[in-house]
């Protein structure tokens, strides 16, 4: 058999990476089952505590969020190949190749791009000043050097694998959107956008709006659906002022925005129209979004509803850039803010599947819709509000919110 397992039910060789079938569920849930140091240790300490030690480390030294991600994936390559100890590994260049051929694949899919020189550099430098403290903790052993330096301060106590699970995927979600940054300035994002050629912006206080020539004639009414609205959103989530000026990308050429959606690291949907991958709100021109089957009948008051969407998950990821398990939330808060409706819908599916296959899902924004709805006319403006805060409350709750929702 020339195949794993894994815990999402893939069938992966780890000797030929499929990028495809690269899935940080199956990462996050591993990770936290592989004991460091062959299970030579005092005390059971996952791979994936090691990890998350790293990339908190690498966020106090000050580091981008490329690098600090870098730093959670650092490993990921283990989910599919176990651990080997370094003293072995060196001997065995064969599984070395397989090993940094698969990591490359990992960071490709998450980063947009293998890590420079320099960026390996500085995630092996915390990875082995972890390393020393790993040792010390964990075996009792002090290597013949000065120790580390460390911007934080970690524990080694054990911890259920579910928590350093969830953990994981916390911290994943939090700097996932790098992939289509190409650089961070203190003045804002500077754009590098592939396909948008004479490329023309309009500019207000809060927002920027880059569109072609094509798309000119709709730049008035988008910049007036989210005057008309941002005041009101940005209340629903508590937000006295934005942290960055937000840039609305408009795309006239499709192939150009699916390159976005992958420079992102994301899995590219034909129903895909619009998105805030990378903390941008990008979207087809409406000409293009007429051109899917899915949205052949869509106006011009549609469209800047769904741009009013995506202006709620710019909010809610400044509230709360954690998402994992709790998209149909974030659906649900989105269309209805945006004043998006839907045809009622049965809601069929189960916890599992509105958290963890929503895109699945069959009517998945009409379902959203209705939760939605239920969720605003009997929960209170705080207990929403909380559940935005504290995913893991969702988590524990939707499947009470599910059946609320769903009585006759």
């Amino acid at each position: 058999m020339s195949y794993i397992t894994t815990y999402t039910g893939k069938h992966f060789n780890p000797a030929q990476p499929d990028r495809e079938k690269i899935d940080i569920r199956d990462i996050a849930h591993a990770l936290p089952m592989i004991c460091r140091g062959n299970g030579h240790v005092k005390t059971f300490f996952s791979v994936g505590q090691h990890c998350i030690h790293c990339a908190l480390e690498a966020e106090a030294r000050g580091y981008s969020r490329r690098l600090i991600l870098a730093c959670l994936l650092h490993d990921a390559s283990e989910c599919y190949l176990s651990d080997v100890p370094r003293p072995v590994k060196s001997g065995m260049p064969g599984y070395k190749a397989v090993e940094e051929r698969l990591l490359e694949q990992v960071y490709i899919k998450y980063l947009g791009s293998a890590l420079t020189e320099q960026e390996e550099r500085l995630v092996k430098q915390v990875d082995n000043d972890m390393l020393y403290y790993d040792m010390l903790n964990l075996l009792n052993e002090r290597f013949d050097q000065e120790p580390p330096v460390m911007a934080t301060v970690f524990s080694y106590e054990v911890l259920p694998f579910e928590q350093v699970e969830g953990k994981y995927l916390e911290l994943f979600e939090r700097y996932r959107h790098v992939g289509g940054i190409k650089e961070e300035t203190k003045m804002g994002m500077r754009l590098s956008i592939e396909g948008m050629e004479n490329e023309m912006t309009f500019d207000s206080e809060h927002f920027t709006v880059h569109y072609c020539r094509e798309c000119a004639n709709l730049v008035e009414r988008i910049a007036g659906a989210l005057r008309g609205n941002m005041q009101r959103i940005m209340g629903f989530f508590r937000l006295d002022k934005l942290d960055r000026k937000i840039p609305v990308v408009l795309y006239s050429d499709t192939d150009a925005y699916v390159a976005h959606i992958e420079e992102c690291g994301q899995r590219y949907y034909d129903w895909m129209i619009a998105d805030t991958f990378d903390g941008r709100i990008h979207i087809l021109s409406l000409e293009a979004c007429r051109s899917r089957s899915s949205h052949a009948g869509m106006d011009e008051e549609e469209y800047t509803r769904l741009i009013v969407h995506e202006f709620v998950h710019i909010c809610q990821q400044q509230v709360e850039p954690n998402c994992y398990g709790c998209i149909w939330f974030w659906e649900a808060l989105a269309t209805n803010l945006a004043g998006q409706e839907h045809a009622p819908v049965e809601i069929l599916c189960n916890r599992e599947e509105l958290m963890f296959h929503y895109q699945e899902l069959p009517n998945a924004y009409a379902v959203s819709y209705l939760l939605g709805k239920y969720m605003l006319e009997h929960m209170s403006p705080q207990q929403i509000y909380d559940y935005i805060r504290r995913p893991a409350q969702l988590w524990e709750d939707t499947e009470k919110i599910l059946q609320a929702a769903t009585l006759p």
